[in-house]
């Protein structure tokens, strides 16, 4: 019998690569991982190589079972960024978070800001001399007013996300903006607009803005000049006045525009029509289709119209639909959409369904009448189609989808190498 090896008061943990323990680190929060120092002399200075760094107030009070802060609570806090700080090779940092809704004193705020190289995610804002940061998200309340003074310089950052935030006037945006001179990708969400008169969001080298339901005043008035910006996402309401400049290289946009048709965005559409790629909502889509003159896209290649079953009794209201806007998609490609926004069939065939149009993709389908004859258009047009796509709704059963697969093979076609797919 072979000799038994006792593997009592084995330590098989600490005989890993330092790597491998970073690793394992790098799944704790700040405070636990600097527990680990006191294991054993392996583990006393592991926790000073972590590249990322979570200090999470709230979330250490919550873990401990209380619901309110308390003085010793906030200094014990302190202490413990002040230590990791202090003891950890900073050239190592790529990221530092710092999580905490109770008052800090704001030069050991800006201490702790200074000394962090890379990248963090913060509240407050006492880092308008910081240069080493690469990106920035600032999360705050609208009862925070951020000021950023003139000179404030972020020569490596690249990105911005901004969430309830209410700048103090226009200049701040501007010298935000002014003093990012990397900056590719901003983010702004639940952006209060009660001190900003002009919105300005000019960059040379932004390539990508988000807008996602903002706060807006009464005479708001945006104004995005991108000459680099590729894509754009949009969802909110329209406001008082735009001035879109420079959108030449924008590739694809994600419209969502809430409002009722009594505002005219007519300027908003214009200065996006020059994308490649559209995805709008139902209601953006009825907002678009009432511009005068309709926007020409000349070089629109794919559309996505997404709609939501809970407004189908909205479409009936609707005096015209996306039969209207394919005569502005010369060089349309791929379309999906829901065949209720086709509210009737166009009376002279676009051009797009002649020679472009590859591939459709239509959702909501029905086996009525009207619905099989929407599809039936398409197949004895689309001289260029390649594929067509029918999506059912959940109910139906596959005899009924047999049925209606049935009905669009045997219908006359244009183009010879079309596939139907029914789902």
């Amino acid at each position: 019998m072979a000799k038994q090896v006792k593997m009592e008061n084995v330590d098989r943990i600490s005989g890993l690569h330092d790597s491998i323990l970073i690793h394992i680190l790098s799944f704790l929060y700040a405070k636990q991982v600097i527990r680990t120092s006191i294991l054993s002399t392996r583990w006393r200075y592991l926790f000073a190589l972590l590249p990322n760094l979570h200090f999470d107030f709230e979330g250490d009070l919550w873990r401990r079972g209380y619901t309110s802060y308390r003085h010793i609570d906030i200094y014990s806090y302190g202490c413990l960024v002040d230590k990791m700080l202090i003891t950890h090779n900073m050239t190592n940092i790529d990221k530092l978070r710092l999580k905490c809704r109770a008052m800090i004193d704001p030069d050991r705020f800006h201490a702790w800001i200074s000394a962090a190289p890379g990248k963090f995610t913060t509240r407050p804002a006492v880092l308008f001399t910081c240069r080493t940061l690469v990106t920035l998200k600032l999360c705050m309340e609208f009862d925070f007013v951020l000021d950023v003074p003139k000179g404030a310089h972020f020569p490596n950052l690249k990105t911005i996300y901004l969430e309830e935030v209410n700048f103090s006037n226009d200049d701040s945006v501007k010298s935000l903006l002014s003093g990012c001179t990397s900056l590719e990708d901003l983010v702004i969400e639940k952006f209060l607009m009660s001190n900003i008169s002009n919105f300005n969001i000019s960059h040379h080298l932004l390539k990508r803005l988000t807008l996602l339901y903002t706060y807006q005043s009464d005479y708001g008035w945006i104004t995005i000049d991108a000459p680099n910006l590729v894509y754009l996402e949009y969802d909110d309401e329209l406001v008082a006045g735009y001035s879109l400049q420079n959108l030449q290289s924008l590739v694809k946009a994600d419209i969502d525009i809430s409002n009722s048709l009594e505002v005219d965005g007519s300027t908003f559409f214009r200065g996006i029509c020059n994308v490649r790629s559209l995805i709008l909502s139902d209601t953006s889509l009825e907002l678009l289709l009432s511009c005068e003159p309709l926007p020409v896209f000349a070089n629109l290649v794919k559309l996505k119209i997404h709609c939501s079953n809970d407004l189908r009794p909205y479409y009936g209201q609707w005096e015209k639909g996306l039969e209207t806007l394919l005569s502005s998609l010369p060089e349309l490609e791929k379309l999906e959409f829901n065949q209720e926004a086709l509210i009737s069939l166009p009376e002279k065939v676009p051009s797009c369904l002649l020679s472009k149009l590859k591939s459709i993709k239509i959702s909501g389908f029905t086996d009525e009448r009207d619905c099989i004859g929407k599809a039936k258009y398409f197949l004895k047009n689309g001289r260029a189609l390649e594929k067509l796509t029918i999506r059912t709704s959940l109910r139906y059963s596959e005899e009924r989808k047999s049925k209606i697969s049935k009905v669009l093979s045997a219908s006359p076609r244009e183009s010879k190498h079309l596939c139907i797919f029914i789902f």
